[in-house]
């Protein structure tokens, strides 16, 4: 319904990995106050922030998964 369900910061992420920018946090299928949510299709969108200002978008060949840079997540039990 275009609500939004969770909101995750820096520290919540963990360390990030130069280059690759991989994290250890993984979406448990939770939303902000860790109630379940529903099957279905969750988008998702990502933000980099640097004392308080956007970061551009760094291209890569991941970007042809992503409409507008949104993504989206199935989620199935």
């Amino acid at each position: 319904d275009g609500r939004v369900v969770k909101q995750v910061n820096q520290d919540e992420l963990g360390p990030m990995n130069i280059g690759n920018n991989i994290s250890r946090w993984s979406w448990d299928g939770t939303d902000q106050f860790g109630d379940r949510l529903a099957n279905g299709v969750y988008f998702y969108h990502v933000s980099v922030r640097k004392g308080g200002k956007s970061l551009d978008l760094y291209q890569t060949a991941g970007d042809a998964s992503f409409k507008q840079q949104v993504g989206k997540i199935y989620l199935l039990r």
